[in-house]
């Protein structure tokens, strides 16, 4: 290594007489432009420089052009009178390296640390205090580095929307995350367009090595020579300078492509850890945290970008299926001021659902996209579930709507049960349909004081639940005329077929229309719980649901005398409100939840509750008639009263967004993948061009993704029976082969 310190640089005693604590060096190349900026930005910041003891050296390196030289002398009347400056005119251009070297020779004899300032900067104030405070907050911190617009791993937001062009610089942007973070992160590497170095490092360490010539790297070379006896690197995420970039090297004789290429090399080969060490750091928790923690900026246009999590809707109906597209209609309309909605869903769930029609875009489950909010709609019930939601957003919401799979004994499992608590102790924000749900939860699980949580019951507007033909008399499909039409699943807790047999055998001069389930002699019936099936009564008919058109599904209803709605167990109760907008009465269990939306209902009397499957035969001897209602419109407690509440929930759950909370989830989910086994997606952190050439970057995440792929590909028993017996049929032979020499 060529380092050498000048310590009987001319002029050092007058830095240790005055008390000089840190001396600020900034080298100039040609660029008169930039003096103005910089060292008007050091004056803006003269009462920071005096806290922190500074002194100022304007290093001209480049003395066959006059213009600077006339620049740098016509400003330095003026940065003297604001704080302690001197200009030194290299003899011949010495190139960055040598010229710092020069600040280091005089940082070092005045035993004072050594803050290197591009000449492309702009300083703002309270970054140099802040620098020189976090410098004292761990002995082991050499190396400190303020956040930028423009560094690297010191760019602070990142850019997340993927083909988003370069915004003009906004400091807001920075101050608005920068107070979500901690003081100071530890990071592998510094960036030298502004770094603080302790004194004594480069006392003990020596300079930047001039083999490094024109410059790039050799602040890295410096790190990692420190970095091998434990010394660090940090970034103060509460001091800003804004870095322009390139300027510095724009008009340089080597260009930087030719520079990085050269030193990068030369810096490889000296440390072997250090591509490993900044590589890690790209794809950590904590640059993983400040890259999601980028999405909370906004759009031109002020907006956030939201994505409601669809991506375990099929292409089907159900009541959750109708819960989403409730909500998702008022929030396109009603959060547009301050989202872009999007979707994550299948294509074919896109289509059968019609959302296009809200207007609303699709985005793939898995793809490589990033939002402020993911707000799953429906419980995560796999663990790919939860990953997805923690690799998309910084803000996740959870729309909890039961806890059935839970506590229905052939629905649950221990992993059911981790994944839950996992969930409701890393999400930001839990939402119910009713305060029911709401207490099955907190009763069930363990959630954090953070944790933001709203009760919020879907629609109770019946004009939201309307059929398509509920305007007219009723209709009489040949195919039944029923006159009870009870409701469920194969489902256990939804007792569908208990229910429709015994109403069946109790009244057989009637119809009973099971909708949920088919006869034997119908179709193979769906159960697999050993549950009995739908008896061959005559009087009694099956349907399965999910498919039908909505003029179908509203057949069955309009073709009833009354509803019956027999589960066990709800977190909220869809059919209820279906049935009081066909004008149908219903019966439903007396549950905590029916209770509560009855009482939102005003006690509608065409509500009837039973006890047992025994009871509601009692009552239904007696076919209740509909009983009309001096009912106004309920407008204001319809689908957008509910959006609102939830939409209130959302901006609470982002107002205390905290990166810590980011980072601690982002690596639990690490950790329990690398115990399990298990790489989980590929990771598709965007890196910066800092620790490898773009064609390793390629290629790197390339294996990564197609190591993702072979993982779940052979996680396929038949694909995995197929690779093991064509292994061993090529490794046969090879096997032979040893035996044959081991004999030999």
């Amino acid at each position: 290594m060529n380092i050498q310190i000048d310590q009987t640089a001319g002029a050092t005693e007058s830095w240790s007489r005055s008390g000089c604590k840190i001396l600020i060096a900034i080298p100039f190349y040609k660029n008169e432009g930039l003096v103005r900026s910089v060292v008007g930005s050091l004056m803006s910041c003269a009462d920071d420089i005096a806290a922190i003891g500074g002194a100022v050296i304007l290093f001209n390196d480049s003395p066959d052009y006059p213009a600077l030289g006339d620049a740098l002398a016509a400003i330095l009347p003026e940065a003297q009178a604001a704080f302690p400056c001197r200009l030194i005119d290299n003899q011949a251009n010495l190139g960055f390296v040598k010229t710092m070297n020069k600040a280091v020779a005089e940082a070092v004899t005045a035993k004072a640390d050594l803050l290197l300032l591009n000449s492309d900067t702009i300083v703002y104030p309270g970054a140099l205090t802040e620098m020189a405070r976090v410098a004292r907050l761990d002995p082991m911190i050499a190396f400190v580095n303020p956040r930028s617009d423009n560094a690297t791993l010191a760019t602070l937001p990142a850019a997340h929307r993927r083909g988003e062009a370069q915004k003009p610089f906004d400091l807001s942007a920075y101050t608005a995350l920068a107070a979500r973070l901690p003081d100071f992160s530890y990071v592998p590497t510094a960036v030298g367009f502004c770094m603080l170095i302790r004194w004594h490092i480069l006392a003990e360490f020596g300079g930047f090595d001039e083999a490094f010539g024109a410059g790039y790297n050799e602040e890295n070379d410096l790190v990692m020579r420190a970095g091998r006896c434990g010394y660090r690197a940090v970034l103060a995420n509460k001091a800003f300078v804004q870095h322009e970039g390139e300027k510095s090297f724009s008009i340089a004789d080597v260009p930087k492509t030719t520079l990085e290429r050269i030193n990068r090399a030369m810096l490889d080969e000296r440390y072997p850890e250090y591509d490993g060490n900044t590589s890690a750091y790209f794809l950590s928790p904590e640059f993983t945290g400040e890259w999601l923690l980028s999405t909370l900026v906004p759009d031109d246009a002020g907006r956030l970008d939201l994505a409601f999590d669809f991506s375990s809707f099929p292409p089907e109906h159900s009541g959750t299926y109708k819960a989403g597209r409730q909500l998702l209609e008022p929030a396109v309309r009603d959060w547009s001021d301050r989202f872009n909605i999007h979707v994550l869903c299948t294509e074919e769930a896109y289509d059968f659902h019609k959302y296009a029609e809200l207007g609303v875009p699709r985005r793939d489950p898995d793809g490589p996209e990033r939002f402020a909010v993911v707000f799953r709609v429906g419980q995560p019930f796999t663990w790919r579930s939860m990953e997805r939601l923690i690799r998309k957003g910084p803000v996740i919401g959870i729309y909890m709507l039961d806890t059935i799979s839970l506590d229905c004994t052939q629905l649950t499992s221990p992993d059911l049960q981790d994944i839950w608590q996992f969930a409701l102790s890393r999400c930001d924000l839990l939402v119910t349909p009713s305060k029911q749900s709401m207490t099955q939860v907190t009763n069930r699980f363990r959630i954090p004081e953070r944790v933001v949580r709203a009760e919020s019951l879907h629609s109770m507007d019946l004009v939201d639940y309307a059929l398509t033909d509920a305007g007219a008399e009723r209709k009489k499909p040949g195919a039944w005329q029923g006159n009870v039409l009870v409701i469920g699943n194969h489902f256990p807790h939804k007792y569908l077929v208990p229910t429709a047999n015994a109403l069946a055998e109790a009244f057989p001069d009637r119809k009973i229309m099971a909708l949920g389930q088919t006869k034997p002699n119908i179709a193979q019936p769906f159960n697999p719980y050993g549950l009995p099936s739908l008896s061959p009564a005559v009087n009694l008919v099956g349907a399965k649901v999910g498919h039908f058109t909505d003029a179908e599904f509203s057949a069955f209803y309009l073709s009833a005398d009354v509803i019956v709605f027999p589960s066990h167990y709800e977190g909220f109760g869809l059919p209820l409100l279906n049935a009081l907008a066909a004008r149908r009465p219903i019966f439903v269990r007396r549950l905590p939840v029916f209770e509560e939306l009855w009482e939102r209902l005003a006690r509608n009397p065409n509500v009837h509750f039973y006890e047992t499957t025994a009871d509601l035969t009692a009552q239904l001897q007696v076919i209740p008639t509909w009983k009309d209602l001096e009912m106004s419109p309920r407008n204001h407690d319809g689908a957008a009263r509910s959006a609102h509440e939830i939409g209130a929930a959302i901006d609470m759950a982002l107002a205390r967004a905290q990166y810590s909370d980011i980072v601690e989830r982002v690596r639990a989910m690490r950790l329990l993948n690398t115990l399990s086994g298990n790489s989980g997606a590929p990771e598709i952190t965007p890196a910066p061009n800092y620790s490898t050439a773009e064609g390793d970057k390629a290629a790197y995440y390339l294996a990564v993704r197609v190591e993702w792929l072979a993982r779940r590909l052979f996680r396929q028993p038949a694909v995995f029976a197929l690779s093991r017996l064509a292994f061993r049929l090529a490794v046969r032979p090879l096997l032979r082969i040893r035996r044959r020499l081991r004999r030999r």
